[in-house]
């Protein structure tokens, strides 16, 4: 018969097996309520430390990027983005000056006097169907018109500046838009004429001649015609060399208009660096 006990096995229950210890073993201690809270009090320090030092690299970073001079990527940028804003941002008479100068048929310097500029400035507006659809293609954001006569105030003609978004887009524009025949001009610019002025018979049955030019993001569109208003199916034998001058000034408004300027960090009314 197997026996039941055995003195030399604790036996179970209280004082048994899962209790069992030395006679003089102390129970264990609990932990200090303060070295919980010790931790945290570590913990809490490490974090706030952690985010101070984050807040100091964040505000010197900051500061840094507000003070350093900026590089010549930047400073390109920023001028190609005022030029390709100076459509809204300068007045239209900065834009079409009061006076432009070129090149006479004798070879001397006159200037082509402004009599008026149109108040509109969208791209379906003071222009032929047919190229208000490339302009629309090539994502035109302004069509700005002005009337001009010669210094002998006996050819009229009209400057249309389309803004575009960059160089190439316009390059594009002014490739599609340009008449195979100046002399021959089909759809194109509108005549814009100003009443009671001596720009009042210019029409679009006046147009005797048409070109397109491009300077930076801004292509440059020119009619012209006689201040009597002649129309051109009545001209039996174009005379382009008269009309030479309307590319000529709307060659230099466009390139007035484009003309980069470095920034001047130190102009802060016109710059922001």
């Amino acid at each position: 018969m197997a026996r039941t006990s055995d003195p030399s096995w604790p036996t179970t229950g209280p004082g048994g097996w899962g209790a069992w210890r030395e006679p003089d073993e102390p129970p264990p201690q609990p932990v200090p309520w303060y070295a919980h809270r010790r931790l945290w009090l570590v913990v809490a320090v490490l974090t706030t430390v952690g985010y101070v030092v984050v807040g100091a690299l964040s505000t010197s970073r900051v500061y840094w990027e507000f003070h350093r001079k900026p590089t010549a990527w930047e400073l390109y940028r920023a001028a190609a983005e005022e030029v390709r804003s100076r459509w809204r941002t300068w007045p239209a008479e900065k834009i079409f000056p009061e006076s432009v100068p070129y090149t006479s048929e004798q070879g001397g310097i006159e200037h082509a006097s402004r009599v008026g500029i149109a108040p509109e400035t969208g791209c379906a507006t003071g222009i032929d169907a047919v190229p208000a659809a490339v302009l629309a293609k090539y994502g035109c954001r302004a069509l700005l018109r002005a009337t001009y006569v010669d210094q002998m105030q006996g050819i009229v003609l009209t400057v249309g500046v389309v803004a575009l978004a960059d160089d190439r887009t316009a390059g594009l524009a002014e490739e599609a838009l340009s008449p195979p025949d100046p002399d021959r001009p089909g759809p194109f610019l509108h005549a814009l004429a100003f009443p009671q002025t001596i720009t009042a018979q210019f029409d679009d049955a006046a147009r005797q001649y048409a070109a397109a030019g491009r300077s930076g993001p801004y292509v440059v569109l020119t009619v012209a015609g006689q201040t009597d208003g002649r129309p051109a199916s009545a001209i039996r034998k174009p005379h382009g060399g008269w009309f030479l001058l309307a590319p000529e000034v709307g060659r230099n408004i466009a390139d007035a208009l484009a003309l980069p300027v470095q920034p001047d960090c130190s102009e802060k009314r016109e710059w922001k660096c």
